[in-house]
């Protein structure tokens, strides 16, 4: 099984190697691993040399930089960086600042990283006033050689990206979060619907430490036994697309 959203606040190698025996404990063979705490170029190096100690660990690096992306993508694909993730709540741009997005995107179809976009429209001071959707589809179509992964696939607006971009090749729809968060709302018939009809294009993550893995492998097996899938599109979700993004790299 495969963890699309693990993050951590500490990447010392001997917490790496207990959060690695953390997954093993649950039997999750890899994981998308984000340090939270990234604040420098030299984070980004330190990070990803500590993670190439455990298999199971694959480093993602954030974009942080609002005035020099460039310099921050550079350095990223220089330490061998294969994903990288947009949020923009945390970069602090907001999404009606379409020329900086439009900018960054033009700068990552110049490289092979695949993009992890945050889908959360969730704002704290002030709402997003921007139809992100639309804006996806921009950038989506400006970096059609990336892959990308929308993380946590618009949240309740599931079923619009589902259909927006379901046809669009690279594009895949991560449930970290989502799965375990909306499970006892009407969201879980999307959910499930996503699961028989979408299962070649589909991630699911336990979004750590939000949720437990304990609680993440519950939430994803009430799914499939719900969805009634056979064992082929089960295999799908839980390793076989992450091993196809992986091994196309």
């Amino acid at each position: 099984m495969f963890d699309s959203c693990f993050h951590i606040t500490d990447n010392s190698k001997i917490k790496l190697a207990e959060y690695s025996q953390y997954l093993k404990r649950y039997k999750i063979t890899k994981a998308f691993i984000y340090y939270d705490n990234q604040k420098s170029l030299s984070d980004l190096k330190i990070f990803i040399d500590n993670c190439n100690n455990f298999k199971n660990l694959i480093p993602v690096a954030y974009i942080t930089s609002k005035k020099n992306p460039l310099r921050e993508i550079n350095h990223i694909t220089k330490c061998n960086y294969e994903f990288i993730k947009i949020h923009p709540r945390w970069l602090g741009v907001r999404m009606s600042n379409s020329k900086f997005y439009i900018k960054l995107f033009k700068l990552l179809s110049k490289t092979k990283l695949t993009i992890l976009w945050c889908s959360f429209d969730s704002w704290e001071k002030e709402a997003n006033e921007s139809n992100q959707i639309n804006l996806l589809s921009k950038l989506f179509n400006i970096s059609k050689k990336n892959k990308k992964i929308i993380m946590h696939g618009g949240g309740p607006y599931l079923l619009k990206y589902y259909e927006k971009f379901r046809f669009i090749k690279n594009t895949y729809l991560d449930l970290s979060y989502t799965i375990e968060y909306y499970l006892d709302t009407s969201l879980k018939k999307d959910i499930i619907f996503l699961f028989q009809k979408f299962d070649e294009k589909i991630l699911v993550g336990s979004d750590f430490p939000s949720f437990s893995l304990n609680k993440f492998k519950k939430s994803v097996n009430t799914i499939l036994k719900q969805s009634k899938i056979n064992n082929k599109k089960k295999n799908n979700k839980l390793i076989k697309n992450i091993n196809n993004i992986l091994n196309d790299n």
